[in-house]
């Protein structure tokens, strides 16, 4: 008769242990959900920084076709001469400061971001932790109060 008493101790798991299984099963959705969103906003910044590049390339030649044409004299012998130049001049110096405003901003977004190989070792460690199967300090002191008290009765 005690022994199946006691099996069925085994069986049934403490009321706060299963609360705090519970709320590690959370706790593990919540980093989960996290790190999907941050993978998320991984390939949205990269799929961004494609775009800046791009953007990039574009006025780097847009810059130097018009320093050509500056340089060879084009824009400055057709009619107005020194309107056109001037007007040739303050084009170029937008692009010049378009080209450092996107370099800036394209180095901020590779800085400030945590990359795909730093995010995979996060969840490997999470995954290799596995704190569902940890168990707090204060539940292996019952445990081991209820052994204790086990051998006292026998």
């Amino acid at each position: 008769m005690p022994r199946e008493r006691s099996s069925s101790r085994k069986k049934k798991m403490p009321k706060k242990a299963a609360t705090i299984f519970t709320q590690l099963r959370e706790d593990m959705r919540a980093l989960n959900s996290s790190i999907l969103i941050i993978s998320q906003k991984m390939k949205y910044l990269v799929r961004n920084e494609k775009i800046l590049g791009r953007n990039l390339i574009v006025l780097n030649k847009k810059f130097k076709t018009l320093e050509e044409k500056i340089l060879s004299g084009a824009i400055g012998s057709s009619k107005g001469g020194a309107g056109i130049s001037a007007e040739a001049e303050a084009k170029i110096e937008d692009l010049g400061k378009q080209v450092i405003e996107l370099q800036a901003e394209l180095s901020s977004l590779k800085n400030g971001v945590a990359t795909e190989e730093q995010l995979k070792e996060v969840k490997y460690v999470i995954d290799s932790i596995n704190p569902l199967e940890l168990a707090t300090l204060e539940q292996v002191k019952e445990i081991i109060d209820e052994k204790i008290s086990r051998k006292k009765k026998a």
